[in-house]
């Protein structure tokens, strides 16, 4: 039993290390960019606050990404493996990929093989997705606008430094936690089933790989989000930060895990319109945009034809 359980744990292990490799921009990337924080410091908070938010919050969002279809082994290893190539891909071109459409994509396409997806649920996660980025976008909007009354009242440029720099680390440790509680259930909700994980193995191994993952993770992709849709001053990529880590956690109280990504672009959107529509980037937007767009019809491909074969091979 052992001995399949870890060779269970090979393909859950490897999207959860790619969804830290992606995603390591939504949790640092601003910060990063703007200066406040070297790169080698945010990768290392972020792997240990990965692992506690996983272990003490992770749990509420498995349900959701278990039921999307009736999970089998076959189907959870297909559909870890067809989101994890589909954002190794996405990375190599530099796009953040939304992990929650990933996987959702790819057990939708191989519930509709099997007569297995379940709708409703299908409803909610798409429902669930379309409104986070938009909420993120509120929130940073109303964040900047009430921060900055404190932000302005500072007296001296060394006051207002070291402001941003602890709220910035802060921020950066709370953004990582709620990244763990939420994204677990990307890595490992699948693989919750009969005959495979239950809920504490699913966690520790999806803590292990995320934070694998970060510690791996790809400078190009934390440029495109953190400089590369619209230029961050440190008090901005703060605020940033601290509007994903928030929607992150009202959505992990929810019960549905969402993309941190478009939690973290939605953030640093909000922030843009606050100092004007005119320095967001649209190009760069319309590329994340796309690569979004893209994913869950990718993912759901790849993953039908890993199915298949591996059904072929049974």
């Amino acid at each position: 039993m052992t001995y399949y359980l870890f060779l269970l744990a090979i393909p859950a292990i490897f999207l959860g290390w790619t969804l830290g490799y992606n995603n390591m921009s939504a949790l640092f990337g601003p910060p990063v960019e703007a200066g406040i924080i070297k790169y080698r410091t945010a990768t290392i908070l972020a792997a240990i606050f990965i692992v506690l938010g996983t272990l003490l919050g992770g749990s509420s969002g498995m349900e959701t990404i278990s039921s999307i279809a009736t999970t089998a082994t076959l189907t959870a290893i297909s559909a870890s493996v067809g989101t994890a190539i589909v954002v190794l891909v996405m990375s190599a071109f530099s796009l953040p990929v939304s992990m929650t459409q990933g996987i959702a994509g790819a057990l939708i396409g191989i519930g509709i093989i099997d007569h297995t997806t379940r709708w409703g649920i299908v409803e909610k996660v798409i429902l669930m997705s379309t409104i986070a980025p938009f909420a993120s976008i509120i929130i940073a909007y109303v964040f900047h606008r009430l921060i900055s009354i404190f932000y302005n009242k500072l007296g001296s440029i060394r006051a207002k430094g070291t402001f941003v720099r602890l709220l910035s680390l802060a921020v950066g440790i709370y953004t990582a936690y709620s990244f763990g509680a939420n994204n677990v259930a990307n890595v490992t909700g699948a693989f919750v089933g009969k005959g495979m994980f239950n809920i504490q193995q699913a966690l520790i191994f999806g803590a292990i790989a995320m934070a694998f993952g970060v510690l791996t993770s790809s400078r190009k992709v934390i440029h495109t989000v953190g400089g590369g849709i619209t230029s961050l001053e440190p008090f901005d990529a703060a605020v940033a930060l601290l509007s994903e880590a928030s929607t992150l956690l009202i959505f992990s109280i929810i019960g549905v895990p969402i993309s941190a990504v478009q939690a973290i672009v939605g953030a640093v959107i909000g922030v843009g319109f606050v100092k004007g529509t005119k320095m967001i980037n649209s190009k760069t937007l319309i590329k994340v945009i796309s690569g979004w767009a893209a994913t869950p019809i990718a993912t759901g491909a790849i993953a039908v034809i890993i199915y298949l074969v591996l059904k072929m091979w049974r």
